[in-house]
This record gives C-alpha cells, sequence and structure tokens, in this order.
C-alpha cells in the first residue's frame, strides 16, 4: 500500500509560468527542498541525486504524462517505488498548485520508519517547496 502526500498551494502567476517551473526538471534544484542535483537522461527521463531524512538517495524517474498549463505526472524507476504529479488550475489569483505523491518504503522497518520520520519529513519538504516556488514566481 503506497503512502500518499497532497499539497496546495496558490500562487499569484500566470499558469504558463508556473508550468514552465514545473517541467524544467533540472530547474527543481532551485525550490525543490533536498534536491541537490538533477539530470536529464533522455527526453522524458531523468537521473536524481536527493536527501530524504538525512540520507543520500538516487533514482531515476520518467514522466509520463505532459499536458502544457495543466498537468506533469511522474514515476520512479529502480529502488525507490514513487509516483506524482503537479496539477495546475487557473484561480482569481493566478494558479492554485496540487503537487502529490505516492510512495512506497520497502519491508515492515520501512513502514514504521515512514510513520514515525519519513512522512513527516516528506510533507514537511513538500510545503517548503512549495513555499520556494511561491517566492520564486511571485
Amino acid at each position: 500500500m503506497l503512502a500518499r502526500i497532497e499539497k496546495k498551494s496558490e500562487i499569484r502567476a500566470s499558469i504558463e509560468k508556473v508550468y514552465a517551473l514545473c517541467s524544467d526538471i533540472e530547474g527543481y534544484t532551485k525550490f525543490m527542498e533536498g534536491a541537490k542535483n538533477i539530470k536529464m537522461t533522455g527526453d522524458t527521463t531523468a537521473h536524481w541525486t536527493l536527501e530524504m531524512a538525512g540520507r543520500a538517495m538516487e533514482f531515476d524517474t520518467e514522466m509520463v504524462e505532459n499536458i502544457e498549463n495543466e498537468k506533469i505526472v511522474w514515476k520512479s524507476m529502480g529502488d525507490f517505488v514513487a509516483s506524482g504529479s503537479w496539477n495546475l488550475v487557473p484561480s482569481v489569483q493566478g494558479t492554485e498548485v496540487e503537487m502529490v505523491m505516492d510512495y512506497d518504503i520497502p519491508g515492515v522497518l520501512g513502514k514504521i520508519f515512514d510513520k514515525i520520520k519519513i512522512s513527516k519529513e516528506m510533507e514537511k519538504n513538500m510545503e517548503t517547496s512549495l513555499k520556494r516556488m511561491k517566492e520564486l514566481l511571485e
């Protein structure tokens, strides 16, 4: 069973400007908490180096859906089982951004560790990332 984290933020910027930032995967290091290095390895694939819960992690992702100015959906490949999306909706103030992530930490100990540490840290990281994104765009 995958754990899910969803966060929303209202950003006073055009949907085109928000989408441009969300679709620049290598640029995530400018605002995404813990992202150390992201390199595109193909048209829709990237290699990530990030720090989570005090641990360095490396994994690959693939963009599986990309609807301009609306939605970007990705999934990880390899040991880190995760998928997520950016959902963009025009709003009175500019753009409502929803960041969703489903992930799995394998094994019984992984589930316990997730409950007491990882999910809280990932939730905090997503909030920080959205706040930084807002500061970059507004």
